[in-house]
């Protein structure tokens, strides 16, 4: 006997027109990321920043992988250029009289630090209680399309180096979030069909193949 009754499918509907957020989601992007500046950045509410991060992280990939240049050089030499750089300007300041470099407070500050560390450890344990959540079972759907996107993933991690994968990844997260706000509910929509797809085709295995399976019977023991 299968498990799921006929009427399951249009209840399943009928669910997926009421949440029509993705993973039934009731927060905003914004607030999922955090409602902060790392917020901002990634959906490019602060453009200026954004563009500098994506300018800064493509020309550091640029120069490791297309100039080939090896990590630890390439530190040395930055290093060097921006003491050079920092030496030639406070020289010349005090002939012209113009102001000495400052270093912004920002980069100093240690809060700046540890909210940047505090952000990045609540986020590192969200994803990893929702992959628990998923691998315990109570949604098999979206259990079976995490496991497809992991080997998709692994797939394509042959493909490239660590580096590349880095910078695929830091570009992917400035990207798919600004473009999944912008077309929101289409994304949900065609991500409601796909999760319905999904549900009706594991009813289909459990009625067929799972429900099918033997299973041998407990018998109950007597104490001695």
């Amino acid at each position: 006997m299968p498990i799921y009754s006929g009427s399951s499918d249009s209840e399943d509907e009928r669910t997926y027109h009421k949440t029509t957020k993705l993973f039934s989601r009731q927060r905003s992007v914004h607030s999922i990321f955090g409602g902060g500046q790392v917020a901002d950045i990634l959906l490019w509410r602060e453009p200026k920043i954004a563009a500098t991060l994506v300018i800064g992280v493509s020309l550091l990939w640029f120069l490791m992988e297309v100039v080939e240049y090896n990590f630890i050089t390439l530190v040395c030499h930055a290093s060097m250029t921006s003491m050079l750089l920092f030496f030639i300007w406070s020289t010349v300041s005090d002939f012209l009289n113009w102001e000495r470099p400052i270093i912004p407070e920002v980069v100093l500050d240690e809060s700046s630090f540890r909210h940047l560390a505090t952000s990045f450890h609540v986020r590192f344990n969200q994803i990893l209680s929702k992959l628990l959540d998923i691998a315990c079972g109570r949604d098999p759907p979206l259990f079976f399309l995490t496991t497809i996107s992991l080997y998709i993933l692994s797939i394509i991690g042959t493909y490239f180096n660590f580096v590349n994968l880095l910078f695929v990844g830091f570009v992917t997260m400035q990207t798919m979030p600004v473009m999944y706000e912008m077309y929101e509910d289409a994304v949900d929509r065609v991500a409601g069909k796909l999760m319905r797809k999904m549900r009706r085709l594991y009813r289909k295995v459990d009625s067929n193949v799972l429900s099918k399976i033997p299973r041998g019977t407990v018998k109950n023991k007597k104490l001695t």
